[in-house]
Order: structure tokens, then sequence, then C-alpha cells
């Protein structure tokens, strides 16, 4: 008895077994490769072929080598997907007995990925799944809907380029891919996550669907996307030449309708740079963004991108066209009296730079601005206002030579300026400044223009009315009023102030009072006049008795 049922035991266990084995050499899978890949090829409208198949009874998967998918031949010819190993998750009753392929799942390891946008904004995956805009009844019935309860890729690679290529190709690696309960005519959930250059990390996850026959690319789509430790220059976003960096987090939500695509959002940046020649920020700063974009026309309009440090923001609204795979935007910026210590942590990123270990302390800013052009090519044009401020950390007096000689101003290391105003122009070719009004109560009215070079250099040419300074010493004060009076009189020259040169960078400004300037102008009024204009100022000199000396 115990025999018979150890023998019973055995045949149960061995039957399953020996018809997996019988089934395997008895039935040859390639057989089913020819349907698979019409099938596969009908419902993506691109060539599909795979390598040798194998069938494993006990899993339920047909196991494909080398899987290829065709590429668009308006893009090129290598394959848009390739894969060493694709495996099928098929209902094998239905397959054995009949040659009725019911698909579970796919599963497809280390597939490698190209996609590519062309000039017009079209993408390469635009004619996945594509019927002419009329489809024939032939047509129709040659794209069937093919639902897949799940679709998973592992350890992926996907490269972004653009054509005509213009530099090395955005590359995701690691990447994973969930579709559940995927269809070509209902929206289905999904989930991305792969790997960026630099250590970052992008992961994407909502529903999208159902698949636009007619351009793959403008599906219908909600979903949410975080970036985590983005290098945007590392990662192929940013043009290395347009001087923007920064180490940032994403979060943002994209919604599509098919038509246009509205995208809102916060990046949080660290060591950020927005301008060529500007320095980290030292502080964190926080961007948030609103934008719609259209597919049809690939353009789009910024209804607000906020930079923000702390308690202030400066807004930024305009429009943008993709142009060679490359935004050029029509921006303007403003900003309206924004206390000065909530921007300190922004200015060096937008590269405005202050003498070495001085800073701005208190008062407002105001500013509008308008950038056109690309990342790399740009115009700004606009104005600025400064008001109340105090420029702390250095002794602006004692660095302006020519007026040291004369008494010298005295402002210590604390320079208040009552108001700084400019218009601006900067281009890649460098910054013009014209316009310029200042009033600092230790140095007077100025007034003047100058330039900024790319590489730095400054060249500013002011005329300071030094005579409302408050400053100067008492002798230095009535001898520049003598070389300032607007009373043609008392000073026959046309110059109404001192010029001023300011050259070096500015960081370490060279500023120059032409005092000798003024002096030769009015030679021959003080060499006529010579003796009154001294003895007004110092008074007639005495001999030891205490008379006046006479007059030779």
């Amino acid at each position: 008895m115990r025999k018979s049922v150890k023998i019973g035991l055995a045949v149960v266990v061995a039957l399953p077994i020996l018809a997996a084995v019988a089934i395997r050499l008895f039935v040859d899978a390639n057989t089913f490769r020819p349907m698979i890949e019409k099938r596969l090829s009908a419902t993506l409208s691109r060539k599909v072929t795979l390598g040798d198949l194998s069938l494993s009874i006990m899993t339920g998967n047909l196991v494909a080598n080398n899987l290829a998918i065709a590429e668009d031949p308006k893009f090129g010819q290598a394959p848009f997907f390739t894969a060493k190993q694709l495996r099928i998750g098929v209902e094998v009753k239905p397959l054995i007995l009949h040659k009725q392929l019911i698909v579970r799942s796919f599963e497809v390891d280390a597939p490698q990925i190209q996609l590519i946008r062309a000039e017009d904004g079209s993408w390469n995956f635009s004619t996945l799944s594509h019927v002419s805009s009329s489809p024939t009844a032939a047509q129709s019935a040659a794209l069937p809907d093919l639902p897949v309860g799940l679709i998973v890729i592992k350890d992926g690679s996907a490269q972004i380029q653009t054509l005509p290529v213009q530099r090395s190709p955005q590359v995701y690696n690691h990447l994973e891919v969930r579709l559940d309960n995927f269809s070509l005519a209902k929206a289905f959930p999904f989930t991305v996550s792969a790997s960026l250059p630099g250590d970052g990390k992008v992961a994407v996850s909502g529903t999208v669907g159902p698949v636009n026959p007619q351009d793959a690319a403008s599906t219908n789509l909600d979903a949410h996307l975080t970036i985590s430790h983005l290098d945007p220059v590392v990662a192929g976003y940013v043009d290395p030449t347009a001087g923007i960096s920064m180490i940032a987090d994403l979060d943002a939500h994209i919604v599509s309708d098919g038509t246009n695509v509205t995208s809102d959002g916060r990046l949080h940046a660290e060591n950020l740079i927005l301008l060529k020649g500007g320095k980290a920020a030292p502080n964190p700063v926080d961007v948030s963004y609103e934008v719609r974009h259209s597919l049809t026309g690939n353009d789009g309009e910024v209804s607000d991108l906020a930079v923000q440090t702390g308690a202030v923001a400066i807004h930024i609204k305009g429009t943008y066209q993709l142009a060679a795979n490359q935004p050029v935007f029509d921006l303007k910026l403003l900003a309206q009296s924004v206390p000065i210590d909530g921007l300190q942590a922004l200015m060096p990123a937008v590269g405005v730079k202050l003498p070495n270990n001085a800073k701005l302390k208190g008062g407002t800013l105001s500013a509008n601005f308008s950038i056109k052009g690309s990342a790399t090519d740009n115009v700004i044009v606009g104005s600025y206002e400064i008001k109340n401020t105090q420029l702390v950390g250095y002794n602006l007096g004692s660095k302006i030579v020519g007026i040291a000689a004369m008494g010298g101003i005295k402002t210590g290391d604390i320079t208040a300026i009552d108001i700084s105003r400019a218009d601006v122009r900067i281009t890649k070719a460098g910054s013009q400044t014209t316009n310029i009004y200042s009033v600092l109560p230790a140095l007077g009215e100025s007034t003047g223009s100058g330039t900024v070079s790319p590489s730095g250099q400054l060249n500013f040419h002011l005329i300071s009315n030094v005579t409302s300074a408050k400053g100067l010493n008492k002798v230095g004060v009535n001898i520049l009023t003598k070389l300032n009076s607007t009373s043609s009189a008392a000073k026959p020259s046309k110059a109404k102030g001192i010029p001023i040169n300011i050259t070096g960078t500015a960081e370490n400004p060279v500023i120059t009072a032409d005092v000798s300037g003024v002096m030769k102008g009015n030679a021959a009024a003080i060499k006529t006049k010579g003796a009154n204009l001294i003895n007004s100022i110092f008074g007639k000199k005495k001999n030891k008795s205490g008379s006046t000396p006479p007059t030779k």
C-alpha cells in the first residue's frame, strides 16, 4: 500500500515536469516568432524584430533575444529601441493548442532607447501607433489595441538628443519603467525613475493615455515630477557657455491635453549662478514658476517666475519660442522697492559685484529690465534705482586718489548712499551704463557713464559736484568750491565738477579724481586771481613781527 502511494505521488510530481519537457522538445517556440513580430509591428506602426525564442512552461514566458524596434526614417536608420532580452508573459494553453497569442505582460531587461527631437519640435516616438488622418478599414484592422496587464523595463538607458546635433545627448541610466493595465485606447497609470549624470535622480508618476494615434507625443498626461541633486550643466540641460549653474531639487506638476501643456512647481537651488561672470549665491534660492506651452506652436508663456531668497521675491514674466531646440525668450523682470538686505544672497548669482569685503546694508532696490535672446546670446536692457542704503566695509573716501591730497573725503568704513540710479545694457560683449546719477552725502552729486568688459574691467567716467559733499575737510571743500563754482566770475572755466575715473574691477576698483585736470583748466584764472583765491582760502601770511609782508 505504501509503495503504491509513493508511486502515485511520484507520478503526480513527474507528469507536469515530463509534460513541460515534452512540449519543449516537440514545440518549437520560434514558430510563434512571425506571429509575435507581426502583432507588435502592427500595434507600434514600426517594424519589430526578435531573435531566438524559447518557451518556459513553468513561468509561462516566451523569452526572446535581441529585441529591436525600428526608427522613424525621418530620424535615421539606427534602431529606436533595442534590448538583449524580452520576456513575454502569455497564456500557454491557448498558445500551444490554438496558436492564440494572449499577452499578460512584457518585461524588458537593460534596453537602449534613443529619443530624438527634430528642429520643428516633433519627436521620433511621435509616430508610434500612428495611423493616417483618414485611416481605411484595412489600416484600422491592422492597428489593433494590445492591452497588457503589466509592462516593465529594468535597468534601461535612454539618450535624448536634438537634430541638428548641437551638443552631447542627455543620458538617463538605471531607467526603471512600470506601466499597469497598458492600453492604447484608455488612460493607464505609470511610474518612471532614472539616474542623471552628477548623482541626480529623476522620478515621474501619474496617468497617461489614451495614446493619440496621430501623434504619440501629444497624448494626454497628468504627472508629478521630482528631480533631486540636479546639475543642469552636467545633465546636459544647460549649455556650459551660458554661465548658469546650480545644484537643485525640483518638484513639479505637469498636465497635457495633447495640445497645450501647463506646468507649475518649485525649484530649490544651491550654489546658484544665473549670469555669466556671476558667483555662487551663498544661501539657497527658491524659484517658483507657472508655464503654459503650446505643442503645436512649440512656444509658450511664462505667466510668473519668482526668484525668491528669504522673504524677498523678484518676478519675471514673458514668452519664449523653441527655435532649433533652444529657447529664445522675451522676458520682463520687475522689482519694486525690494529690501536690499534680503537680496544680498542673490546679488552674486546675477553678477552684481562689490568691492572686496564690502556689502550693502539697508535701503531698497527697484528695477525694470527686458531680457531678450537665448541663454548663450541675450540682451538685457533696463534701469535700476537704489535708495537709502549704505556701503559697509569699504572706506570709499580713502580710495579716491587725488582728492586725498586736498584734505580727503571722510567716509570711514560706512558710506551712505541716498540714491543711485542708471540705465544699463548688457550683452555678451560687456555692459554699458548711462545716465548715472548718485547722491552720496560724503561725495556730493555724481553723474556720468561707463562700461564693463566681458573680463570684468571697469571704465567709468563721472563728474562729481563735490561742493555739496559733507565729508571734505574745510580746506578741501573751500578749494573745490572755487573750482566747482557755477559763478562765471568766480570760475571762468566750464567745468562743473571734479572728473572721477574708475578702472580696475568691481572687487578692486581704482578710483582717481582728476583734480590736476581741473586746476589746469582754470590755470589762467588762477594765475591772474591767484592771490585773491589763495588769500580767500588760507589768509595772508604774516612775518615774525606780525605785520603783513609788502606786496612785490
